[in-house]
C-alpha cells in the first residue's frame, strides 16, 4: 500500500483537465519522488512500481506521465539517486521549451498568423519567441470546450504582448484557411506518427491539409509513446456529460471526449528539443525503441 500522501498526489494527477500534459507530468514526477521522501529515502521497488503504473493509468492519453514516471522507477531501481534523478528529468523540461521554440524558429513563416487550441506551454514558449523575432502576427486560439483551456493561452498571450484573439471551436477551419499554418501541442505522439491532442485538433488538421497550409505539433521528445499507434491507442475515456450540457433532456446521450488522434498523414512535422521530425521519422524512430 502507497502511503497516503502519494495516493492523495495521484489522486490530483487523475483529476487535473486542464493543466497541460507537461505540467501534469511534472506533477507525476514530484509524486514518484514523494514516494521516496515518505518512505525515507529507500523506497522499495514495488512500490515504485505501483506508483509508476497508477500515475500512467491516471492520465492514460499522455504518454509524457508514463514516460517520466517509469524512467524514474527504473533508474532509481537500478541505484541512481532519487533527487538527482529528479533533477536531471526537471532539468529536460525546464530546457525543452525553449530549445523546441528554436526549432520551430527555423520552419517558421515570416510575419505569421497561426492558429492553435487548447494550452500548451510548448507552443506558448514558441509563440513567445516568435514574437520576440518579430515572426508573429497574430494568433488565433479556439476555446477549446468543454474546458476552455484556449481562454488560459488567449489570456497568457495578450500579457506578453502578442495580439491573439479568442474563437469558438467551430471557427478554427474557416480561421486556418486563412492562416499561415497551425501549431499546437500534443499529449502524445504515437509509433506511426500519429498525435494524441484535444479535441478539435483534428479538424484543424483536415482544414491544414484542405488548404495546403502547414499542420505543426510542438512536443518534448518525452511525449514518444512506443507502446501505441492510432489503431492501439485505447482512446479517451468518457467524461461528465454535464460538462457539454448541465441538464440534458432524458433522451439525449451526450458524448464527452477530451482527446482524440490526428492521423500521421495531417500532420506536416513534429516540432521538438531535438529536432523536427516528419512523421515517417518519427515512425522509424519508435520502432527502433521498442
Amino acid at each position: 500500500m502507497l502511503p497516503l500522501s502519494v495516493d492523495e498526489a495521484i489522486t490530483s494527477v487523475a483529476e487535473d483537465h486542464t493543466s497541460g500534459a507537461s505540467r501534469i507530468a511534472r506533477v507525476a514526477l514530484e509524486t514518484m519522488a514523494l514516494l521516496v521522501v515518505e518512505e525515507k529515502g529507500h523506497a522499495r521497488a514495488e512500490d515504485l512500481a505501483e506508483a509508476a503504473r497508477r500515475l500512467s493509468e491516471a492520465q492514460p492519453a499522455m504518454a509524457v506521465v508514463h514516460n517520466v514516471a517509469y524512467t524514474f522507477a527504473r533508474l532509481v531501481g537500478e541505484g541512481l539517486e532519487p533527487m538527482a534523478v529528479r533533477q536531471q528529468i526537471l532539468d529536460e523540461f525546464d530546457t525543452a521549451k525553449e530549445r523546441i521554440a528554436r526549432t520551430y524558429l527555423k520552419i517558421a513563416p515570416e510575419d505569421a498568423v497561426l492558429v492553435t487550441t487548447s494550452f500548451s506551454d510548448n507552443v506558448l514558449a514558441t509563440l513567445q519567441l516568435l514574437h520576440e523575432k518579430g515572426r508573429l502576427s497574430r494568433v488565433h486560439v479556439l476555446e477549446a470546450r468543454p474546458l476552455l483551456e484556449g481562454r488560459f493561452l488567449a489570456v497568457a498571450l495578450k500579457e506578453a504582448g502578442i495580439p491573439a484573439s479568442l474563437s469558438p471551436d467551430a471557427m478554427g477551419p474557416s480561421l486556418v484557411a486563412r492562416s499561415a499554418g497551425v501549431l499546437v501541442g500534443a499529449d502524445s505522439v504515437l509509433r506511426d506518427g500519429a498525435v494524441v491532442n484535444k479535441v478539435g485538433s483534428y479538424g484543424l488538421a483536415l482544414a491544414a491539409k484542405e488548404h495546403g497550409k502547414p499542420f505543426h505539433v510542438a512536443c518534448e521528445t518525452l511525449k514518444f509513446d512506443a507502446r501505441h499507434d492510432a489503431t492501439s491507442w485505447p482512446g479517451s475515456p468518457a467524461m461528465n456529460p454535464r460538462e457539454v450540457w448541465e441538464n440534458p433532456p432524458e433522451r439525449v446521450d451526450v458524448d464527452n471526449r477530451y482527446f482524440e488522434v490526428v492521423p500521421a498523414s495531417l500532420v506536416t512535422a513534429v516540432v521538438t528539443e531535438r529536432g523536427s521530425f516528419a512523421p515517417d521519422l518519427v515512425k522509424t524512430m519508435l520502432a527502433q525503441a521498442k
